[in-house]
């Protein structure tokens, strides 16, 4: 059973011009449920972009040109360009893009100390309304919380440890 994804449109897009991409986070977890209980309430969509200039470059053109206002470290960024882009690989920075107060996607480049290459391996696709949607591998994503050091993933990771458990089950 899938569900309704309102970033969808915004995930054809960027499959659509070629950009490497997976979903990750609890977004990336949801992928996985089973049924609309089973799933995690999140205030954002977390995708990992291929660290590369073009890739990178070419997403926020689409985040950009699809009404989203970038940001980085809380300040806005204007004009994006392959300076840009190369400056988000080399600080590792995560672009926050915000649409309409409701929508939020944050473009990481570094997904848990993972290395993209990693993640690409093990990805998983899935059709969500007719569109090829890359997901991170559920046991990545549940170790990308792992590593992240940070409390509310160590929170969410003890208080959904037997649902996890279930869905890891479930996904073999």
């Amino acid at each position: 059973m899938r569900f309704r994804n309102p970033y969808n449109e915004l995930l054809k897009k960027f499959s659509k011009k070629g950009i490497k991409y997976l979903v990750i986070g609890v977004s990336g977890i949801n992928y996985y449920a089973k049924e609309p209980g089973t799933m995690f309430s999140t205030l954002d969509c977390d995708v990992l972009v291929k660290p590369k200039r073009r890739n990178i470059f070419s997403a926020l053109k689409i985040l950009e040109k699809n009404g989203y206002q970038l940001e980085a470290n809380g300040e806005p960024i204007v004009g994006v360009d392959f300076w840009l882009a190369k400056k988000i690989i080399e600080h590792q920075a995560v672009i926050v893009s915000k649409k309409d107060n409701a929508l939020r996607i944050d473009l990481v480049i570094n997904g848990g100390r993972i290395p993209y290459s990693e993640w690409e391996k093990s990805k998983k696709e899935f059709i969500v309304d007719g569109v090829k949607v890359n997901v991170g591998d559920l046991k990545h994503l549940i170790r990308a919380k792992e590593n992240s050091n940070r409390e509310k993933d160590r929170k969410f990771l003890q208080l959904y440890k037997i649902q996890l458990k279930e869905m890891l089950k479930t996904t073999k």
